[in-house]
């Protein structure tokens, strides 16, 4: 059946496509909370909330949550992104209104109990230490910051330390940046219409719309090289160079583009870093886009003795794409987006989380049929337009992040001369 749009007289907008053959419904509540929305001064405060609501309510605590969705088998999480968070859950579809209620409560009424938010805050920071012990995930840290820093796009989503934040804090961004016209409730699978529709107008048909939270504008791309040393076995590299917005016509030629660029095992990237060169385990490329700009990010890990090697062959590759691709590339890589486009919708996850996405970020859910169409509708002249525009690798398009066991300097000399 066809996904239906339901708008609350206060903003707040519902997505429901039923599907009766499965046996189950997943659902989820997005805000359009996130880094981007945050200052430096209260960074992380999108991604502690998200931690925070589950921690208890007016009406349950934190042990009444866990105990009453498991109670009915249910499922529940949540995560935060760089421009929106979302809380989402799945369950039986005899138990949809019960799960919801609960995750509708989480949301709704947090307690923000000072106790908790002192526990959690700890919780937090063991978190960003994690993260700071995991060289993929800082390299690429870095690469934002480099890329993106003067810009809320550049603010790590965790924060740097939550414990300034207080339960005031929590209070009075939630207020804002979960107000209804701010807020999306997606679902997906069997469930009763009337009864889903009854209970989310019970839990938010009140809420009263907040104050507009202007929307960053557009990001400049910054190239340059950051560095950063630490003791490990590998360099980890992110080469990155300039992209689109989302709302950009030419993205559905990028993500081609990128497949054949190192989306793949078959692409040049894994052909010549892997198996040519030996020189990685893993090398792999992705497209990176906001409202506000985008970017295209290459990432490996090397040994440190071939670092050097390493980049200059990512640039050799990249620099051979200003030549164009083969018919053979196009068509497989096309095969393989579509493919990959079909084979993710087949899940009511998949589903409830593309309608709520699609539906805060761009106003936009475009059925299969109509994405498949605008892939099909992308041609082998205009990728290799996109190709040369994109890999034209000059010094001001090109942004380096490593993070290694050799000492900073000796890294950034190294990028300087490779982009040189």
């Amino acid at each position: 059946m066809a996904m239906e749009k339901i708008t609350l007289p206060n903003g707040l907008r519902i997505l429901l496509e039923p599907r009766q053959e499965v046996r189950t419904a997943c659902f989820g509540i997005w805000a359009k909370s996130g880094p981007i929305y945050e200052t430096p001064e209260i960074n992380g405060i999108s991604h502690l909330i998200e931690h925070m609501v589950f921690k208890g309510t007016s009406s349950r605590s934190a042990k009444d949550i866990a105990e009453q969705m498991d109670a009915i088998g249910g499922q529940m999480n949540a995560y935060t992104a760089k421009d929106y968070t979302c809380f989402y859950a799945r369950s039986l579809a005899e138990h949809v209104e019960q799960a919801f209620e609960i995750l509708a409560d989480m949301v709704k009424n947090p307690r923000f109990g000072e106790k908790e938010l002192r526990l959690e805050q700890a919780v937090v920071r063991e978190e960003i230490g994690m993260s700071k012990d995991m060289p993929d995930d800082l390299v690429l840290e870095n690469l934002y910051r480099q890329v993106w820093g003067g810009s809320t796009l550049g603010l790590p989503i965790l924060g740097d330390d939550p414990s300034g934040l207080s339960a005031a804090d929590l209070r009075s961004y939630m207020s804002r940046a979960y107000a209804p016209q701010r807020l999306v409730v997606s679902i997906c699978g069997q469930f009763d219409r009337e009864r889903f529709l009854s209970c989310v107008t019970r839990y938010f048909g009140d809420l009263q719309p907040g104050p507009a939270i202007a929307e960053p504008g557009a990001v400049t791309f910054r190239p340059g090289c950051t560095a950063q040393s630490s003791e490990q076995e590998q360099t980890h590299i992110c080469v990155a160079i300039p992209g689109f917005d989302f709302s950009d016509e030419r993205r559905n030629a990028m993500s081609l583009l990128n497949l054949i660029t190192g989306g793949s095992a078959s692409s040049r990237l894994f052909q010549r870093i892997r198996e040519q060169l030996g020189l990685a385990y893993s090398v792999d490329s992705d497209t990176v886009s906001y409202a506000a700009g985008g970017m295209m990010v290459v990432q490996t890990a090397v040994n440190p003795s071939v670092t050097q090697r390493a980049l200059q062959e990512i640039l050799a590759v990249l620099n051979e794409l200003r030549g164009g691709v083969t018919p053979e590339e196009f068509s497989r890589a096309k095969e393989q987006l579509k493919s990959g486009l079909l084979m993710g919708m087949e899940s009511v996850a998949a589903r409830a989380g593309r309608m709520g996405r699609g539906e805060l970020l761009k106003n936009e859910v475009l059925t299969e049929d109509e994405l498949v169409a605008r892939l099909e509708a992308v041609t082998l002249p205009q990728v290799n337009d996109l190709a040369r525009e994109v890999f034209e690798l000059s010094s001001s398009r090109v942004a380096l992040s490593i993070v290694g066991p050799d000492q900073e300097e000796k890294y950034v000399r190294l990028a300087n001369q490779v982009i040189a």
